[in-house]
């Protein structure tokens, strides 16, 4: 080999480029007798699937032909390979001095399901795979044996898992042999309707120094969260919370303490269940705090989540505050519509610290001018504001076009907004736009999207209203969106003229990135 290629940064320079390694490290081979260690170290630092095993023993492999329809041949976009015999000691030492380079894994394509079970027990003292940092694969019956290697060195786990009952054996069993783990992501891609709390996890606590547990469809019980409160390095989290967990929840004077978490996830039936736990728990260091429902609250329960936040002492430092209603729980509340109004959101003007709030709930909501411009004046840092971004607003009213401009002046920072405008009436620039002071500092103005949802608008309010978001969007690649794809076809939108309201909007978009156009 090349005395060029032994120098770690040349190695990592050429590799850097070799987006088609089949190819581009053929013909680097060609330049070479043989590869030494350091270029060896870069070849097997990640396997993009385990092909490469396969390649190493050829007398003990073939190439397999992939069927579609059979589990144990098709690989995917990989090819497939069958060791067809058990290898002998010298093929496994020519194994082993491949797979100890190797540091990530990104699937488990490429061997079928029998040759991963043999690899499960090779005939040597030490694990076949000592280095591994990083595994990310899909979990399938191909991955149960592979799981249950030990991999002493693992610090990341991202897996996508179809079953979870075949998963529990095998997470616990890596839980004992892989005691280095910072970050475990757990994935769950299981059919609508699904009921997950029978998944035990009990697995979590092997580990004492995790940094980061994503598990968004397995629910958390009261004993693995006092576990968790005791990891010190404990940085971002995100579960489910399952029915009865407000039950699990013993009185006591001693909450939970999360000193350093910086990322909170929470996945829950009622919003009622994150109000319990929240008054357990203190989260003196949470930036982000997000909560994903499937039922509307009720305006006690929005109140309860305020008052969580707060209690909870993140509501100084908190900078994302993000509540989501699902989208396929939405249920047509004629006659009985809750009205998200200023009194509601105002416990939110005491999180000074706010770069993003983003509210979506089967709600109207009813805010005017005033009210809007008096909640954010208090967060001069905002950069994203959305509220009911799914649901819409099912309003005639909204923010003026001159309140959005006072609302521009007061957040500057501003790159996205998601409300609804008041058109009714707007035929012609209002005066803030008309003043030389307001247009010589438009261009000065960060907002890079609007999207006014539902908002309804009349005919004779189109050249206005176009003139108007095209002064305050002069750059060219300012988005304006409309009537997204979760309000089409919605029947808890009530407003008159709907399908006319769609239909002026994309009329205003398609004038506006014309004026921007002929502007340049």
């Amino acid at each position: 080999m090349h005395r060029a290629l032994e120098i770690q940064e040349i190695l990592l320079n050429i590799f850097g480029h070799c987006h088609y390694p089949t190819t581009d490290l053929a013909a680097l081979a060609r330049t070479c007798r043989a590869f030494k260690d350091p270029a060896l170290d870069v070849l097997w630092e990640t396997l993009p699937d385990l092909s490469p095993l396969a390649q190493c023993v050829p007398e003990a492999s073939q190439l397999l032909w992939a069927a579609r329809g059979d589990p144990e041949s098709y690989c995917g976009p990989s090819k497939c390979y069958s060791l067809h015999r058990s290898l002998t000691q010298n093929e496994w030492d020519i194994l082993r001095s491949y797979t100890r380079r190797i540091r990530s894994i990104n699937t488990l394509y490429g061997l079928n399901r029998k040759s991963l079970k043999r690899l499960w027990r090779p005939p040597i003292p030490e694990p076949l795979f000592p280095n591994i940092r990083h595994l990310y694969f899909e979990y399938t019956h191909r991955a149960v044996h592979f799981l249950l290697m030990p991999f002493p060195s693992l610090i990341s786990l991202d897996v996508e898992v179809h079953n979870l009952r075949l998963f529990e054996d095998s997470i616990k069993s890596l839980a004992k042999t892989s005691s280095c783990l910072r970050q475990l992501l757990i994935y769950a891609d299981l059919p609508t309707g699904v009921n997950t709390d029978f998944f035990d996890p009990i697995f979590i606590r092997q580990w004492r120094n995790l940094q980061t547990l994503v598990c968004p469809e397995i629910s958390m019980d009261v004993i693995t969260l006092v576990h968790l409160s005791r990891m010190p390095a404990l940085s971002q989290l995100n579960f489910k919370l399952g029915s009865t967990f407000p039950y699990q929840i013993p009185p006591s004077d001693s909450p939970l303490v999360f000193s350093n978490l910086n990322r909170w996830v929470l996945r829950s039936q009622s919003l009622y269940s994150i109000s319990c736990l929240l008054s357990q728990t203190r989260l003196p260091a949470v930036t982000i705090f997000v909560a994903y429902i499937e039922c509307c609250p009720s305006r006690v329960d929005l109140s309860a989540w305020f008052a969580g936040v707060q209690t909870s002492g993140f509501g100084h430092c908190v900078q994302e505050l993000h509540l989501g209603q699902s989208i396929s729980g939405r249920v047509d509340l004629l006659g009985n519509t809750r009205v998200l109004g200023f009194e509601d959101l105002r416990p939110c003007m005491a999180f000074s610290h706010l770069r993003c709030i983003d509210l979506r709930m089967d709600w109207q909501v009813d805010l005017t001018d005033n009210e809007l411009l008096s909640l954010t004046s208090t967060w001069p840092h905002l950069e994203t504001f959305n509220i009911n971004r799914q649901w819409g607003w099912n309003t005639l009213g909204g923010i003026t076009p001159n309140g959005l401009i006072q609302l521009l002046q007061i957040c500057p920072l501003l790159t996205d907004i998601c409300i609804a405008i008041d058109t009714r009436g707007y035929t012609e620039i209002p005066p803030l736009l008309q003043s030389v002071e307001r247009s010589t500092s438009i261009a000065s103005y960060s907002i890079f999207s609007i999207d006014v949802l539902d908002s309804f608008i009349e005919a004779e309010s189109v050249p206005a209203i176009t003139a108007f978001f095209a002064d305050i969007m002069p750059r060219s690649n300012l988005l304006l969106y409309a009537w997204n794809i979760s309000l089409r076809g919605t029947e808890s939108v009530r407003l008159p003229n709907r399908d006319v309201c769609e239909n002026l909007w994309e009329d205003v978009r398609q004038r506006v990135k014309d004026a921007v156009r002929q502007s340049r």
